[in-house]
C-alpha cells in the first residue's frame, strides 16, 4: 500500500504547526528516500508500526522496526528506506511551525532525532483522521490539521525515548501511572516514601525519576492536584474552607489558605465569590 497526500499551503499562516505532505506506506519494499542537504524545507517525521527499514546516520546504518522513528530537521541530509523483504509499515509526516515546540527544540540542534515510541500510546486513530480529512479536504479543515499534528508531537513527547536514551519507555508508563494515582487519590496523606512505594522504587529513585519524567518533584506534583481539587470544591459546592481542605487533602486549613494564596494569588474565599455558580 502506498497512499500520500500534498496538502495546500494554510490560508492562515500563524498556526503553531501545519502537514504539507503525509502518508502511509505497508507492503511496499521499493520505498527508499535519499535527499542532499539543504533539499527539504520541512520537518520529517517517520514512525516505524511494523515490519522493518532502516536510516543511514553518519555512515551509521540504524535499524527501524515497530516502536522506532526518526525525526530529521529542515535542510537535513536524509537517507532511509524499507527492507526489501520485510517492509516497514511507516506512518510519515512532512511538517513546518511557526512557533518553537519543546520536542524540536533538540532536533533543531541535531542532523536527525532517533527514537523509540509506544505504537499503543493512540497515534494511530490521530493519523486515520488526518487520512480521511485528506482525501476530501476542504479550507474547514485547517485548524484541526493543525490540532492532529500537535497532538502527534505532544503524545510523542510523552511516550518516546532516544534510541539510547536512559530511561525505557516501561519506566516512563509506570511513572505516569502513578502520578495518575496520586491525582485521583490526593486526599490521602501522602509521603515521598509511600509514593515511592507505589511506584516500586526507592525513595530516591523515584524522587529522580519522577522529575525527569514529569517535570516537577512529586511534592509539587502533589499539591497542584490537590489545589486542582479545593478549586473545583469551591466553585461547585457551598463546602466550608476547612471542609474544602481537607477533602483536598489538607490537614489544616490555615496551611491550605496560605498555599492556596501563595499560588493563586487570592485566599480561598476570594476564589469562590470570583467563580462559584
Amino acid at each position: 500500500m502506498n497512499k500520500q497526500w500534498v496538502l495546500p499551503a494554510p490560508a492562515y499562516m500563524h498556526y503553531v504547526c501545519y502537514p504539507e505532505f503525509i502518508g502511509h506506506y505497508s507492503d511496499f519494499p521499493q520505498h527508499a528516500e535519499r535527499r542532499s542537504e539543504g533539499l527539504l524545507n520541512s520537518y520529517n517525521l517517520h514512525l516505524v508500526f511494523a515490519g522493518e527499514g532502516y536510516v543511514f546516520q553518519e555512515g551509521e546504518r540504524i535499524p527501524m522496526g515497530r516502536g522506532r522513528g526518526f525525526l530529521f530537521p529542515k535542510g537535513a541530509y536524509q537517507q532511509y528506506g524499507a527492507d526489501p523483504n520485510h517492509p516497514w509499515e511507516v506512518r510519515w509526516i512532512h511538517f513546518g511551525t511557526s512557533i518553537p515546540l519543546p520536542l524540536l527544540e533538540e532536533v533543531d540542534q541535531s542532523r536527525g532525532y532517533f527514537f523509540t515510541f509506544d505504537p499503543d500510546a493512540g497515534l494511530i486513530p490521530v493519523f486515520e483522521e488526518m487520512y480521511r480529512l485528506s482525501e476530501s479536504f476542504e479550507t474547514s479543515c485547517e485548524p484541526r490539521f493543525s490540532a492532529l499534528l500537535y497532538e502527534i508531537l505532544i503524545t510523542l513527547l510523552q511516550n518516546s525515548e532516544p534510541l539510547h536514551g536512559s530511561v525505557p519507555l516501561e519506566i516512563r508508563h509506570s511513572i505516569r501511572r502513578t502520578a495518575d494515582m496520586i491525582r485521583r487519590e490526593c486526599e490521602r496523606p501522602w509521603t515521598l516514601e509511600t509514593m515511592a512505594k507505589l511506584a516500586g522504587y526507592s525513595s530516591y529513585h523515584f524522587l529522580r525519576l519522577f522529575r525527569s519524567i514529569m517535570g516537577k518533584t512529586p511534592n509539587r506534583y502533589l499539591t497542584e492536584c490537590r489545589l486542582a481539587r479545593a478549586k473545583l470544591l469551591l466553585a461547585s459546592t457551598s463546602l466550608s474552607i476547612s471542609h474544602v481542605a481537607l477533602e483536598s487533602g489538607f490537614r489544616q486549613s490555615s496551611y491550605f489558605i496560605k498555599v492556596f494564596k501563595q499560588v493563586e494569588g487570592i485566599p480561598p474565599n476570594q476564589y469562590r465569590r470570583a467563580f462559584s455558580s
